[in-house]
């Protein structure tokens, strides 16, 4: 297997090719709120290792994509515009895993690309979607650092990071440390943004994975299943929900669950 870093203008793409490509479909994951391609690591071995061509964005401004100078200046429609220049690099026939906000991200971008499959982990219904269907949330805010600026910092502090992204018991001290040195800062205003975000279903066609979470373990509360609003909504093929798990279910003791779980669906479609 040989590991490779596509550099652009805005983003960066790690690209881990297997010894023998054997696989008809490629598979493209992307990060959440502050993380990059670093998240991916287990799963980009995984899916090289059993012959697909695996890749990873790093939307403008993470880990290995170009700085931004300005975080003023990124929002949804950048982060659209960097998923749209990822595809475009990694070719068709190509299933997308966007996790947290980038799964609204690539809900999105299905309205008016093609794409083999989407797995969509670990998102919430964007608020019109909410709005339609007359559900509020409750329930205290995330525990994330306050923005400064244009940009809300990293979070650095052990025991936040363990108990918002992690299941307890669940997650080796390495992948902590992991999380605690490579997190960066995120666009203040992106996160609005996706939430009000509306996507049309019609226009998706598709199939769609709902890898959903238990908001219950963060404080949020709703008048239904959040997960099955994002089903019904999307029409998804399939639908999961991680335990034991936590948010960054990726680095945690039991990721090659899910990966094999991934595997077995973009091979089904």
């Amino acid at each position: 297997m040989k590991i490779n870093t596509i550099t652009t203008e805005n983003i960066a793409l790690e690209h881990h090719i297997p010894n023998i490509i054997d696989k008809e479909q490629k598979v493209l994951f992307i990060h959440s709120s502050g993380h990059g391609s670093w998240m991916w690591k287990n799963f980009l071995s995984y899916f090289a290792e059993r012959g697909y061509d695996a890749w990873a964005l790093n939307l403008r401004g993470h880990h290995l994509a170009p700085k931004v100078k300005n975080w003023a200046s990124v929002g949804a429609e950048e982060y659209l515009e960097d998923i749209k220049e990822a595809v475009n690099i990694t070719g068709n026939n190509i299933v997308i895993l966007g996790h947290s906000m980038s799964g609204v991200l690539i809900l999105k971008h299905a309205e008016s690309n093609n794409v083999a499959g989407l797995i969509v982990s670990q998102s919430g219904p964007p608020m019109p979607i909410l709005d339609r269907r007359g559900i509020a949330l409750t329930g205290p805010a995330p525990n994330k650092k306050p923005a400064t600026g244009n940009f809300i910092p990293p979070l650095r502090d052990r025991e936040k990071v363990e108990a918002m992204l992690f299941d307890k018991g669940n997650v080796d001290e390495e992948s902590i440390n992991l999380v605690l040195e490579m997190s960066c800062a995120e666009s203040a205003r992106v996160g609005k943004e996706i939430m009000g975000m509306d996507i049309d279903p019609e226009k998706i066609t598709a199939p769609v994975f709902i890898l959903g979470y238990d908001t219950s373990k963060i404080g949020v509360q709703a008048g239904m299943d959040l997960n099955k609003v994002l089903v019904e909504e999307f029409n998804a093929r399939d639908f999961k929900v991680i335990e034991p798990g936590g948010h960054n279910y990726m680095l945690e003791k039991n990721w090659a669950d899910f990966a094999a779980q991934f595997e077995s669906w973009t091979n089904s479609i």
